[in-house]
């Protein structure tokens, strides 16, 4: 009884999030469409200069390095934000639900097989899409730095991770499926 009050919180949360993440994700989908095709709107001017988000390092320059006004990084960035939010919220979404099954159900349901295939797929597709956008930008950004005494190279296949997880999700579904199949004879010969 105390792990369905578990999932039960653990699904609100999970949908508050999904909420929480949407409006940043709009937001920021807002802020690249204003860079992009709205260049010198009073609302790209109230944001500031663009500042793109990098998932694993952290770059301040001491003055905005032209890279970050080229029309083709500010595109594949937001690229990289919109597969970052949709990748983000189809999590969020497919995790609440999947909660939220075994909550009222229990685990071994059908529902829960294409959940977690659904969550699979999504780790497969957007997951690596944000992945591989975002080491691309990591790329060309630490390309044009400059520095002295030293060399700095930059290469990273972190999006084998998440190509990784999916096919790992995919076959924990297709074990649950059996599991399933297993759980409903049983119910069937009782």
């Amino acid at each position: 009884m105390k792990l369905n009050a578990f999932y039960k919180i653990a699904s609100i949360f999970c949908i508050i999030l999904f909420y929480v993440v949407a409006l940043a994700g709009l937001l920021s989908i807002a802020f690249h469409i204003g860079y992009l095709w709205f260049p010198d709107s009073a609302f790209t001017k109230s944001v500031g200069p663009f500042e793109p988000i990098y998932s694993y390092l952290t770059l301040h320059f001491n003055e905005q390095p032209r890279l970050y006004d080229d029309p083709s990084f500010i595109r594949l960035s937001f690229l990289n934000v919109v597969a970052t939010f949709l990748f983000a919220n189809l999590f969020l979404w497919l995790l609440y639900r999947f909660l939220k099954n075994i909550y009222k159900h229990g685990l071994f349901v059908e529902q829960n097989v294409s959940v977690i295939l659904r969550l699979g797929l999504t780790f497969i597709i957007l997951g690596t899409a944000y992945a591989y956008t975002d080491e691309l930008m990591t790329v060309e950004a630490v390309a044009r730095l400059e520095v002295t005494n030293a060399t700095i190279s930059f290469s990273s296949l972190y999006y084998i991770d998440t190509l990784l997880s999916g096919i790992i999700m995919i076959i924990i579904a297709l074990a649950l499926r059996t599991a399933v199949g297993a759980v409903e004879e049983n119910k069937k010969t009782i």
